[in-house]
């Protein structure tokens, strides 16, 4: 039964999209010829993921979308990435856009890690996920000329969960889209064991994914923005450094597993943390539903002294998320192995088995396989 699962059944949808039976359309199909090439072979697949991007808006109202679509701050540009960033009008972050370099391990395994780079403000942790009009509306409360967090506003905590869980389901949509574009071009390639574990791990991402959007997407046609637990937590002093994830954190502040994943199925949390003039915020959110996951970390979170809280946020984040976005004067102020350090911990995120996007097994799968 275990062993099926990296196989494909005859009967079920092809996984190119298509809405055919797999034994109907892509099964037996003929790859495209290969056009050689003299760039390395990550950087070609590197490449070709690139080109499968879309631009979509990801707003349930779609019959009201205006404008371009455009590259959307995950962080507000205007209020979080302008106070990091600073007169230099830059901060640091993963540069997923570039290639990433290719780190021998001494047992002979090559681990990708992504390098920090200088991101201009106006395009750090942009994602082209939202029309002009619906990214104006959708974040109002939040954006420019909006007063600073209110923890007693339900809409606030409502908006700040949302935009992490969005822009997370965004890039989630966009890796499956990749593999079906993928396995259309050369579905012999990507039947192999690991393609196919990669694509069973990305349907059941997508199942765990779809019901959250579809709570928020109800609420926001509504205008209702209820049904999400909010767990909001002050820090007494401006923080250099701002993130937001969707994730599962497999332990809490006190060392002890969380049990988050139920009947197969895994529940995950939106964070967001970020500074303010005078003081700074830890947001965790999740639905209602699942506020008995959660509800026990929340209490330890909101009880811990400062120094534990700090600890806690150092030590999950940068493990679990590429989305955290470091101001100069904390880049500056760390010597160069503390710098390399911290790159190869966030790059942690593209080993992960269970938050990491598989690219790494892509990459070493097609290498295998594929002449490109």
């Amino acid at each position: 039964m275990f062993l099926s699962k990296f196989k494909l059944k005859d009967s079920e949808p092809c996984p190119c999209g298509s809405n055919k039976r797999f034994q109907e359309c892509c099964k037996g199909k003929e790859p495209r010829i290969i056009k050689p090439s003299k760039k390395p072979v990550e950087v070609q697949i590197m490449e070709n993921m690139r080109s499968s991007m879309k631009k979509c808006c990801m707003h349930p109202n779609k019959e009201k979308c205006k404008g371009p679509i455009k590259g959307a701050h995950a962080l507000q540009n205007n209020k979080i990435i302008s106070l990091l960033a600073g007169s230099e009008r830059h901060v640091y972050m993963l540069n997923t856009k570039k290639q990433p370099l290719l780190i021998p391990l001494d047992n002979g395994e090559v681990v990708p890690m992504m390098e920090l780079s200088k991101e201009s403000a106006n395009d750090a942790t942009t994602e082209t996920c939202f029309c002009d009009y619906h990214d104006n509306i959708a974040f109002a409360i939040i954006e420019k000329g909006a007063s600073d967090f209110d923890e007693t506003s339900e809409t606030m905590k409502f908006v700040y969960a949302y935009k992490a869980f969005i822009f997370e389901y965004y890039k989630q949509r966009i890796a499956f889209d990749i593999f079906q574009n993928n396995f259309k071009e050369n579905p012999m390639v990507f039947q192999s064991p690991e393609m196919i574990g990669m694509y069973r791990m990305l349907q059941l991402k997508m199942k765990e994914f779809e019901p959250v959007k579809q709570h928020f997407d109800s609420q926001i046609l509504g205008n209702t923005f209820e049904g999400v637990s909010t767990c909001a937590i002050r820090i007494p002093e401006q923080i250099k450094f701002a993130g937001y994830a969707y994730i599962a954190p497999d332990y809490d502040i006190n060392g002890k597993r969380i049990k988050h994943t139920i009947k197969g199925i895994m529940h995950r949390i939106a964070i967001t943390v970020f500074p303010e003039t005078a003081q700074s915020w830890l947001l965790l959110s999740c639905l209602e539903s699942e506020k008995h996951i959660y509800e026990k970390m929340f209490y330890q979170l909101e009880t811990a002294s400062v120094d534990k809280l700090k600890f806690y946020i150092n030590m999950v984040l940068p493990l679990y998320s590429e989305n955290m976005v470091l101001s100069p004067l904390l880049w500056n102020a760390w010597n160069e192995e503390i710098q390399m350090a911290y790159t190869y911990y966030e790059s942690s995120w593209t080993r992960s088995d269970e938050y990491g996007n598989g690219y790494r097994i892509w990459i070493k799968e097609c290498c295998k396989r594929q002449n490109w």
